[in-house]
């Protein structure tokens, strides 16, 4: 079966069309369902604002290529974060499963076959609560990558991703429990095992600087020792660092991606029981970090030479 597809609009015309186009190429498309999510507009917005609406509509409104396609169209704007909690609630309640798109993330035709897969393979593995279709800008060892296409990381991805009902539901958006969670520094510490500053992300989130379903959802998954099983080789690509998304939005900002998928040369081996690796879990870190972690091998080396030089069995540094 063909996991249902929610892709969230707002006001960028251009993206939503190559996204919409991009997508209806995939392998899978005309079987699956397609429901897109169209923000309403501000209280503020322009006239400008209110015409680049009105063509994002227009856009959703002549979607082909899809078994099925439904419009869900905000009167007024909720915001990025609502509008993805209630979607995707909404969707996966009623399918079980759900692939989720924003109109800035174009897919290579193998994005679609690889999330289905992945969520026939993986509904198994209750450690695994989403799958991401990207990876970021890291070099992985060339003795893992030559074993495996995927890993698992302790970050969810945002850009392409999918997860199952059993996993999504009864997620605490309000995070009661926050106030008992930031005074554990142990737990604070093992959160941030998905990149320096997830905890400081949320601490913002709650006190509303932030708007960021995200974030919950990674605190969620924390909470219930979950891992993001990610490809080593991207099968969708960010097309919206270019100054017109709301969240996204400096002038020439990018992002170190990893190489995309090439049919060619690249495969995507779906291993039922991939398990973490260390190094592969340190790279993460450190690409989410400013104070990287040391290899582990260096970690124990430098313990060793400490506990040698109080036994007085190796020479002080000088």
């Amino acid at each position: 079966m063909h996991a249902p597809i929610v892709l969230f609009v707002y006001n960028r015309p251009s993206h939503t069309r190559r996204t919409l186009e991009a997508l209806r190429l995939n392998g899978g498309a005309s079987e699956s369902v397609l429901h897109i999510f169209a923000d309403g507009p501000k209280p503020d917005v322009s006239e400008e604002g209110l015409r680049r609406i009105a063509e994002v509509r227009d856009i959703i409104s002549k979607s082909e290529g899809f078994r099925e396609v439904h419009l869900h169209l905000a009167e007024q704007n909720k915001g990025l974060a609502q509008s993805v909690i209630d979607g995707v609630t909404q969707v996966v309640g009623e399918a079980g499963h759900v692939i989720v798109l924003e109109d800035d993330i174009e897919t290579l035709p193998q994005f679609l076959p690889f999330m289905n897969q992945a969520l026939d393979v993986y509904a198994h593995r209750k450690d695994i609560w989403t799958v991401g279709g990207m990876n970021v800008g890291i070099q992985l060892p060339a003795d893992y990558t030559a074993r495996h296409d995927l890993y698992l990381a302790h970050r969810t991805c945002t850009w392409g991703w999918a997860t199952w009902a059993d996993r999504w539901q009864d997620i605490d958006w309000e995070v009661k429990d926050f106030g008992k969670f930031i005074r554990n520094p142990r737990a604070v510490r093992r959160f941030d095992r998905g990149g320096e500053g997830m905890s400081s992300m949320l601490q913002a989130q709650m006190g509303g600087r932030i708007d960021s379903w995200a974030i919950r959802w990674d605190y969620h998954i924390y909470k219930h020792n979950g891992y993001c099983i990610r490809p080593v080789k991207s099968l969708c690509r960010n097309i919206g660092m270019d100054g017109s998304g709301t969240h996204y939005n400096e002038e020439g900002a990018s992002d170190a991606q990893a190489p995309l998928f090439d049919p060619s040369r690249d495969t995507l081996r779906l291993e039922p029981w991939l398990r973490p690796d260390r190094e592969v879990q340190r790279l993460f870190y450190n690409y989410w970090s400013d104070h990287p972690k040391l290899p582990f091998t260096t970690v124990v080396k430098r313990r060793m030479k400490k506990v040698l030089r109080s036994w007085g069995l190796m020479k002080q540094p000088q």
